[in-house]
């Protein structure tokens, strides 16, 4: 159990700013290019896995990550996580 104590970040900074820095980085990551130039990179690794390699299993995890990066903006601002 302490091993988990010193992991915790809120031992470390405060609830507030652990929360702000959170939305900071969901909000500037998950938003305009940075967000459209991640989800086009691994939607060409998601394809190039598929057909080139021929690895399902990576092939899914790309594209689950290019799902991710397309549709967490928009739900994050439906649930108020991001402004």
């Amino acid at each position: 159990m302490d091993f988990l104590n010193k992991i915790n970040p809120l031992n470390h900074v405060d609830s507030e700013t652990y929360v702000r820095t959170w939305q900071y980085l969901f909000a500037n990551l998950l938003q305009g290019f940075l967000a459209h130039f991640i989800a086009a990179v691994f939607l060409v690794l998601s394809g190039w896995f598929i057909v080139g390699r021929r690895n399902l299993p990576a092939a899914a995890a790309f594209f689950a990550v290019t799902l991710f990066f397309t549709f967490a903006a928009p739900l994050f601002q439906l649930t108020g996580l991001i402004k």
